[in-house]
């Protein structure tokens, strides 16, 4: 019963995670291949390819979230929704 809660817990943080880039490139009208163009800066060699593998596999790091939010210019972040 815990495991599986704690499975659920980890699919919605992923799914919000995930989600909030996609939204945040969405409000910025940017494409993907944009957001790996402002991810060089930050030590992320990505292609559109292994950026969508890293998005669709789940469970990249806290690091990689941030580096994301900063190359995106994000000054705030709503996890309430």
């Amino acid at each position: 019963m815990i495991l599986k809660y704690v499975g659920e817990v980890l699919k919605i943080t992923d799914n919000l995670a995930k989600n909030l880039i996609k939204g945040e490139l969405h409000k910025k009208g940017l494409k993907v291949k944009d957001l790996v163009q402002l991810l060089k800066p930050y030590g992320e060699e990505l292609t559109e390819l292994s950026f969508n593998n890293k998005m669709s596999r789940g469970g990249f790091s806290a690091m990689f979230f941030l580096k994301c939010m900063k190359a995106l210019d994000v000054k705030n972040i709503d996890i309430n929704h």
